[in-house]
C-alpha cells in the first residue's frame, strides 16, 4: 500500500537538505519505490514530503541511505517522521 511520508527537521536548512539530497538522489533521480518528492522551508526548519510505493521501501531507503547521508553531512538532526496511508494519488 502506498504511503505518504512527512519528514520535519527542526533546525534543518536548505544547505543540509542539498547536501543530503545530492547523496541520496544524485541528478534528482528518485530512489526506487519513491513516486514524489516535495521539499521546502518551514518555521524553524525544513520539511520533505514523499510518496512511496510501500512503507517497507521507505524504511529500507531511510535505514540504508537517508540516515547515513544525514550523519555524513554532519546533521545531528533527528527528523520527525509521520507515515500515513495514501487513499488516492493523482498527478498531472
Amino acid at each position: 500500500m502506498a504511503v505518504v511520508i512527512v519528514n520535519e527537521m527542526m533546525g534543518g536548512s536548505q544547505d543540509l537538505y542539498e547536501q543530503v539530497t545530492n547523496r541520496v538522489m544524485p541528478g534528482d533521480q528518485l530512489p526506487e519505490g519513491c513516486r514524489d518528492h516535495i521539499a521546502g522551508p518551514i518555521e524553524g526548519g525544513w520539511r520533505v514530503i514523499t510518496v512511496w510505493e510501500s512503507e517497507d521501501k521507505f524504511n529500507r531507503f531511510r535505514n540504508e541511505k537517508l540516515i547515513p547521508a544525514i550523519e555524513e553531512a554532519g546533521g545531528p538532526i533527528a527528523p520527525q517522521i509521520q507515515t500515513d496511508p495514501v487513499h488516492r494519488h493523482v498527478t498531472s
